[in-house]
C-alpha cells in the first residue's frame, strides 16, 4: 500500500473488511432472475452462428510502387503487373462433401407436384371462423431461436413444393441463395443450411416452375436469370440471346417466362426455345415490379396481347411496391409506401378493378428493411382466400382477402426481435405452413418456421 494516502489506505481496509464479513456469514448466492418472456420453460432456444470456414486469402492483384520499392519517376508501363478481370458472372459452389450432402437431401425429395385432398372451406363467415381456428394453432416449432440461412439482407423466399419435406429456400441482396432443411439436424445438432452465390448482385426474385418443381428460377439485377436443377444442384445460365436487363419482376405462365426490368420494360422469353428470342415493350417511364406496380405512384391493368397502352390506371399515394394476384385470379392485393394495403375486386367483364377493401398498414420499411408485400396463400383446398404480410411492429398478419378482416396475427416473443419482412405459404401442404424472415439494419437475416400442429 506504499504510496496511497490515507484515505485510500483506510478505503480498501474497509472493503476487505466487509467481504470477510460476508464469508462469516455465509450467505447463498442469488441467480439473477431470467427477463420474462425471453425463454420458453423446458424448452432452451439455441442460436445459430454459421461456421465460418477457412479459405486460403489471396495475393493483391495490384501492389503499389511504393510498397514495391519503386521511385514514382522510375515506375514504366511495362512494370506494372497485369491485373485481371473479375468475371462478371460467377457463381460460387458448395465444397465437394456438403454438394454430396445436399445432393441427398434434394434427391430424397420427390420430382411430381404433390396430390393433395382437402376439405374446402367456404367463402362465409363461417370459412374466415375456421381460417381463424386453424391460423391460431401456428407455432415455431423448431429448437433454434433463429436460424442463419445467407450472410446478407434477404430479398425474397419460397418452399420447395414437395409436401413430404419442408425445404425453405431464401434470396439476398449479394446474389446468395440459401437452402434450409427445416426439420433436419446435423450431428452437432444444427440446423442443415447450403449457401450458394449464383448471382453477383441482389436477386429480385425467386419462383419454382408452375409444372416442373425440379427446376427453381432467379432473376438479378446481375441481368442474368439462373435456373437450379433440383435433381442435379446444378445452375444453367437462361439464356436471352445476349441482351441483358435488369431484371426486378418475373413470373411464369406454363413454359412462358415475363419478366420487367429497371428501365420500364416487360418481356417475354418462351423456356421451350434454346435461341434465348425476346419480346420486349416499353410500358413504363419509371421501374415496375410485375407490370402493374410502379414506382410512379400508380398500378395499371395491361392487356398482355397489346401492350402498347394500360387498359387501367389506379392511383397510389407513394411508390407501389408490389401487387399481386390471388389464387382464383379475381383479386388483387398491393401494398404502397403510402400505408395501405388495398384490394381490388376484378369485375364481370374482366377489364377493370374496383378497389374493394383499403387496409392501414405501416408499410415504411426506410432503407434497411425489406419491402412489405402481401402474398397469397396458393395451396389448395381453401376457398376463402387470404394473405399474409410482415409488420413493422413484429408481428406477422393473416389478413381476408375476400372482407379485408384481419384474420390472426401470428407473433413469438422469444424468436421474432426483427422486422419479418418477406412471408410465404407453403404451396401445396395440408396444414398451413409459413415460412418468413426478418431483416434488420446490419443486414442480418433469419427464418422462422410457422407450422400448423
Amino acid at each position: 500500500m506504499a504510496g496511497l494516502s490515507d484515505y485510500e489506505r483506510q478505503r480498501l481496509e474497509n472493503i476487505k473488511r466487509n467481504r470477510e464479513l460476508l464469508n462469516q456469514l455465509d450467505i447463498p448466492q442469488l441467480s439473477t432472475p431470467a427477463r420474462s418472456g425471453t425463454k420458453r420453460a423446458g424448452s432452451p432456444l439455441k442460436k445459430h452462428t454459421p461456421k465460418k470456414k477457412e479459405r486460403t486469402p489471396t495475393a493483391p492483384t495490384r501492389v503499389s510502387a511504393r510498397l514495391r520499392g519503386v521511385a514514382a519517376h522510375e515506375v514504366k508501363h511495362e512494370d506494372l503487373p497485369v491485373e485481371e478481370k473479375p468475371k462478371k458472372k460467377r457463381i460460387d459452389t458448395l465444397e465437394a462433401e456438403d454438394q454430396a450432402a445436399f445432393l441427398q437431401v434434394l434427391q430424397s425429395i420427390p420430382n411430381a407436384m404433390p396430390t393433395v385432398e382437402r376439405k374446402i372451406t367456404p367463402k362465409d363467415e363461417q370459412g374466415i371462423q375456421a381460417l381463424r381456428k386453424e391460423a391460431s394453432r401456428l407455432a415455431i416449432r423448431h429448437s433454434w431461436a433463429t436460424v442463419k440461412v445467407t450472410p446478407d439482407r434477404i430479398n425474397g423466399c419460397v418452399f420447395h413444393p414437395s409436401d413430404s419435406k419442408l425445404l425453405g429456400i431464401a434470396a439476398d441482396t449479394t446474389g446468395h441463395l440459401g437452402f434450409w432443411d427445416v426439420e433436419s439436424k446435423n450431428d452437432d445438432e444444427e440446423p442443415v443450411v447450403y449457401t450458394y452465390r449464383p448471382h453477383t448482385r441482389t436477386i429480385t426474385h425467386l419462383k419454382f416452375h408452375p409444372r416442373n418443381p425440379s427446376k427453381l428460377y432467379t432473376s438479378s439485377y446481375d441481368s442474368t436469370v439462373q435456373c437450379f436443377d433440383v435433381q442435379h444442384a446444378k445452375f444453367e445460365t437462361v439464356s436471352f440471346a445476349e441482351n441483358e436487363y435488369d431484371f426486378t419482376h418475373f413470373d411464369m405462365v406454363d413454359d412462358l417466362l415475363w419478366f420487367c426490368t429497371s428501365d420500364g420494360e416487360v418481356g417475354s422469353r418462351d423456356l421451350r426455345s434454346d435461341r434465348g428470342k425476346v419480346k420486349v415493350q416499353s410500358v413504363r417511364d419509371k421501374k415496375p415490379l410485375l407490370a402493374v406496380s410502379s414506382n410512379d405512384r400508380t398500378m395499371t391493368l395491361w392487356d398482355t396481347r397489346k401492350l402498347k397502352e394500360p387498359l387501367h390506371s389506379y392511383e397510389h399515394g407513394f411508390a407501389v411496391t408490389s401487387a399481386y394476384w390471388s389464387p382464383q385470379g379475381d383479386r388483387l392485393v398491393s401494398t404502397s409506401y403510402d400505408d395501405l394495403v388495398r384490394i381490388f375486386d376484378l369485375q364481370a367483364n374482366k377489364s377493370e378493378l374496383e378497389l374493394q377493401k383499403a387496409i392501414p398498414h405501416n408499410n415504411h420499411t426506410g432503407r434497411w428493411v425489406t419491402n412489405l408485400r402481401a402474398r397469397w396463400n396458393e395451396a389448395p383446398g381453401y376457398e376463402h382466400q387470404h394473405f399474409v404480410i410482415g409488420s413493422m411492429n413484429h408481428p406477422v398478419e393473416i389478413y381476408s382477402g375476400e372482407t379485408g378482416d384481419l384474420i390472426h396475427e401470428l407473433y413469438d416473443g422469444d424468436r421474432i426481435t426483427a422486422v419479418p419482412a418477406v412471408t410465404q405459404f407453403h404451396p401445396t401442404r395440408e396444414t398451413m405452413t409459413i415460412l418468413c424472415v426478418g431483416g434488420w439494419c446490419a443486414g442480418r437475416d433469419y427464418g422462422y418456421d410457422y407450422d400448423y400442429e
